[in-house]
């Protein structure tokens, strides 16, 4: 199993404080179509011609992400690597969003979906899983300074929560339904983590819930929001 904040970054990551969030632990997989289109690792790539595959992922922690306008994370460099193993296959990486992925994987528009966990929307769908491959957290985050921070991850429904929109929260049973979500909780969503961050900042929301290897790449790249998280 690869975890992606203590392995993917290359570098040791300093240990996150105890008392600002509550962890969420998720196992995530690759995931493809039954379809009959891709057949990963049997046979059938002819040797003069090399079977593309499109492989999709979207903005999340350290599996993919922009850096400097430049694609970067997990997923980018898995491509690549499969790519430099054999000569059979040519994966190329595709974005897709948290909503559209479902779309663009049963229409044909992608072959495979990196990341994603059975139990969210899939089982109406016609697709195989491989086996876990990845783990990572989701963690409850608050501004510091604030004297009910205890209570409030205590109980983190009771407070107006900052969320991505499309994303699986274990607060709203994994029920990722906009519509679902807004009726049933004080909660913001918004189109990323680095918006879920920076509005937490700015004060729009109680809790932000952030994925563990989002929050240690912004602590390395600024230290100093540690004083502020």
């Amino acid at each position: 199993m690869f975890d992606l904040l203590g392995e993917w970054s290359g570098r040791r990551v300093l240990p996150m404080p105890k008392t600002f969030a509550r962890r969420y632990r998720c196992f995530v997989t690759i995931l493809a179509t039954l379809a009959g289109s891709v057949c990963f690792l049997g046979a059938g790539a002819q040797a003069e011609e090399r079977t593309r595959i499109k492989v999709a992922s979207y903005e999340f922690g350290v599996v993919f992400f922009y850096d400097e306008d430049a694609r970067a994370g997990m997923a980018p460099y898995l491509v690549s690597v499969l790519n430099e193993m054999q000569d059979k296959y040519v994966f190329e990486f595709h974005e897709t969003s948290s909503r559209r992925r479902y779309l663009d994987l049963t229409s044909g528009e992608v072959d495979i979906v990196l990341l994603e966990s059975p139990t969210w929307e899939w089982p109406d769908y016609n697709v195989k899983f491989s086996d876990p491959i990845v783990r990572e957290s989701d963690l409850y985050v608050a501004r510091k300074g604030q004297s009910n921070v205890a209570s409030m991850f205590a109980n983190v429904t009771d407070h107006s929560l900052l969320a991505v929109l499309g994303f699986h929260y274990a607060f709203g049973d994994f029920n990722s339904d906009p519509q679902y979500l807004n009726e049933n909780f004080d909660v913001l969503l918004r189109y990323n983590e680095k918006e879920v961050h920076n509005d937490l900042l700015a004060g729009q929301g109680d809790l932000g819930v952030i994925s563990a290897g989002f929050l240690a790449r912004e602590f390395e790249r600024n230290p100093d929001l540690r004083d502020q998280l």
